[in-house]
């Protein structure tokens, strides 16, 4: 039997929590006041240590970063990266 979740690689995992901690600074806002806001716009009951322990983990919902973003103005889009000369992307392979 295999398991249950997809686990993604621990630098992957910290990408994401750098994502998130930077996009929270730039906004000048705290973990705190995201989940306040997320409860107030969204009805999200989701706590301060709920929010947490989704950056430390890196398990945030595509639907819940779609909520974030959308609470400061953003929306999430796909965008192709630029590829580094002499390398090929992922895509390309």
């Amino acid at each position: 039997m295999t398991d249950k979740y997809y686990e993604p690689p621990e630098e992957q995992k910290e990408r994401i929590r750098t994502l998130i901690k930077e996009f929270l600074q730039e906004q000048n806002t705290s973990v705190y006041k995201l989940a306040k806001m997320l409860n107030e716009t969204y009805g999200r009951s989701g706590s301060v240590s709920n929010l947490l322990n989704k950056i430390a983990r890196s398990t945030f919902k595509i639907s819940e970063l779609m909520d974030i973003a959308d609470l400061f103005g953003y929306e999430i889009k796909f965008v192709k990266k630029q590829a580094i000369e002499g390398k090929n992307s992922k895509a390309e392979n």
